[in-house]
């Protein structure tokens, strides 16, 4: 069951997208292009979510003014050339030319792909892809690899790590151990890649954002606040 709520926050008004599911607990997120979505258990009184939202109003004024600060958002890609694409926070252009071997090369501050079929956008993009996910399979392993043996020394197993694209997250880390990272993450600058791999590392040893994690987070990466802020500045 979904609905629409509207939500007040002085002069302001905004408009709540609220889902009803088989969920445990209240959620709500601001996302980058502004829309608001909560998540209610199933059942749940709707005019006692209101309050609940209505408490947290301050809070959801706060993120709609920060990401209003990255409108328009960029534009879906059209993996034509000349048009830019990120590798580690910063931008390339992509340059497409033909040519009997299928490839990517960053070459100077150009993506230079070569494939027979230059017309094909799909093959494009599945070409480009395919790239993105291999170096950040490498690179994530590789900054995986220095900072597991710290956690190791506090008592931490070793986890199962996977890796996939997605569009809201950029890792995750289960109650199981398992660790899951964005393949997207490759697009960012590698001192917020390392925010994400020790903000999920810390979370093997204290699954929940409470005092404990944020005081390990803060032993093991003191300025992890600003890094956490540039990342949020990247767009998935």
């Amino acid at each position: 069951m979904t609905m629409q709520m509207d939500l007040s926050f002085g002069a302001r008004k905004f408009p709540v997208d609220v889902t009803f599911s088989a969920c445990k607990r209240l959620s709500v997120t601001v996302h980058p292009d502004l829309r608001i979505t909560a998540k209610a258990p199933a059942g749940y009184e709707p005019e006692i979510l209101r309050q609940w939202l209505k408490k947290r109003s301050s809070w959801i004024a706060r993120q709609i003014d920060y990401f209003e600060r990255f409108q328009p958002l960029p534009t879906e890609r059209k993996f034509i050339s000349g048009e830019t694409h990120y590798y580690l926070g910063r931008q390339y252009r992509l340059r497409i030319r033909s040519g009997e071997i299928t490839r990517v090369r960053l070459i100077g501050r150009f993506f230079e792909m070569e494939l027979s079929d230059t017309g094909n956008r799909e093959k494009i993009r599945a070409i480009m892809l395919d790239w993105y996910t291999a170096h950040a399979k490498d690179l994530l392993s590789r900054r995986l690899a220095q900072y597991i043996p710290t956690f190791e020394r506090m008592g931490a197993a070793v986890p199962e790590v996977r890796f996939r694209r997605m569009k809201k997250r950029w890792g995750s880390c289960s109650s199981g151990g398992v660790i899951m990272l964005n393949t997207e993450l490759v697009k960012a600058p590698i001192h917020c890649i390392d925010y994400v791999i020790l903000h999920e590392l810390s979370h093997l040893l204290f699954l929940n954002h409470d005092r404990k994690f944020y005081r390990l987070l803060g032993r093991v990466l003191p300025d992890w606040e600003k890094r956490k802020e540039r990342l949020e500045k990247v767009i998935i």
